[in-house]
C-alpha cells in the first residue's frame, strides 16, 4: 500500500492563479454593464411610478448585498492571512528541527554519524516546495509526498542502529528524540498542503461580488445615468482585494509567496558541514 494514499483530503486549486485573477477581472465589468443596459431597457418600458418603486427596492436589495460581500471578503481575507502565516511558522519549526537533529549527530560515532547526517540532507531537500509552479494537482501533491516519505523512512532505522549500546543512555534519548521532532514537523507542514478555501466558497465570494455590481450597475440604468468612473473603481478595488486573496493562499506562486530562506540556509549549513572534515 502507497503511504500517499492515505492524503485522501488533498486539494489543490483548481485554475491557476493567473487564471482566477484574468476571469475577475473580465467578469465584474461585465456583470455592471449588463446591470445598467437591463436597467436602462428597464427605465424605458417602465412608467415613473413603476421605476420609483423599483429603485425602492433596489435600495434594500443593494445594501444586503454588499453587507453580505464585505462580510465574504473580510472572512477570506482573514482566512488567507492566517493560512500564509502558519505555513512559514509550520516552516521555520521544521528548519529549525532538521538543523537541531543534524548539530546532535555530533555526539555519535562514526560512521553512523555521518550516515545519519547525510540521510537528514536528503530529507531536507525533499522538504523544498517547488518554486516553478509544479504542484498544480492532486497526483503532482502526492508525487511530492512520495519523495519525501521515502526518504524519511531511512531516518529512524538509522537511527536506531547510531544509537546501539555502549552509547550513553541520555545521548540515546538527545539524538533520538531530535530525530523525532524532526519527523513529527512533516505532520504540521502536510496540513498546509490543502487548500483552505474550498473552490464553492470562492464561487460563492465571486457571485457575490458580481450580484453587487449587477444591481449598482442596474440602478445606475434606472436612474438614467451614465456609468461612471466609481463604478469601475469599485469593481479595480473589490478585483485587487479577491486577487490578493486568491494570491496568498498560494505560497509558491503569485506575488505574495512563503519565504523558505530558513529552511534553504539549515540546507546549506548541512551541506557545509558534510563537506568539512571532522575536527576542522
Amino acid at each position: 500500500m502507497d503511504l500517499t494514499s492515505v492524503y485522501t483530503q488533498l486539494d489543490v486549486p483548481a485554475f491557476s492563479l493567473l487564471t482566477g485573477a484574468l476571469t475577475i477581472l473580465i467578469l465584474l465589468p461585465i456583470a455592471s454593464f449588463v446591470g445598467y443596459s437591463a436597467g436602462k431597457a428597464r427605465r424605458n418600458r417602465a412608467t415613473n411610478s413603476e421605476v420609483e418603486s423599483e429603485l425602492l427596492q433596489d435600495d434594500t436589495t443593494i445594501s444586503a448585498i454588499l453587507a453580505i460581500l464585505g462580510l465574504l471578503l473580510a472572512f477570506s481575507f482573514g482566512s488567507a492571512l492566517s493560512h500564509s502565516q502558519n505555513i512559514k511558522s509550520a516552516l521555520t519549526n521544521e528548519a529549525a528541527a532538521l538543523g537541531t537533529a543534524f548539530l546532535r549527530t555530533d555526539y555519535l560515532e562514526e560512521p553512523a554519524r555521518t550516515e545519519l547526517r547525510e540521510a537528514l540532507l536528503a530529507y531536507a531537500e525533499t522538504r523544498v516546495m517547488p518554486g516553478d509552479h509544479t504542484i498544480n494537482s492532486v497526483e503532482m501533491a502526492k508525487a511530492f509526498l512520495a519523495r519525501s516519505l521515502d526518504a524519511q523512512a531511512k531516518l529512524w532505522p538509522l537511527t536506531l542502529k547510531a544509537t546501539q549500546d555502549p552509547l550513553p543512555p541520555a545521548i540515546k534519548s538527545l539524538v533520538a528524540s531530535s530525530i523525532n521532532e524532526a519527523l513529527d514537523a512533516h505532520l504540521y507542514r502536510v496540513q498546509f498542503l490543502t487548500n483552505p478555501m474550498s473552490n464553492f466558497t470562492k464561487l460563492m465570494m465571486l457571485a457575490a461580488a458580481t450580484v453587487a455590481l449587477f444591481l449598482l450597475g442596474n440602478r445606475a440604468g434606472l436612474k438614467g445615468r451614465r456609468l461612471t468612473w466609481r463604478l469601475h473603481v469599485f469593481s479595480l478595488f473589490l478585483f485587487v482585494i479577491m486577487t490578493t486573496i486568491i494570491d496568498t493562499q498560494r505560497g509558491n506562486e503569485g506575488f505574495v509567496r512563503v519565504d523558505d530562506t530558513s529552511l534553504r540556509a539549515t540546507i546549506l549549513d548541512m551541506e557545509l558541514a558534510l563537506a568539512t572534515p571532522t575536527g576542522q
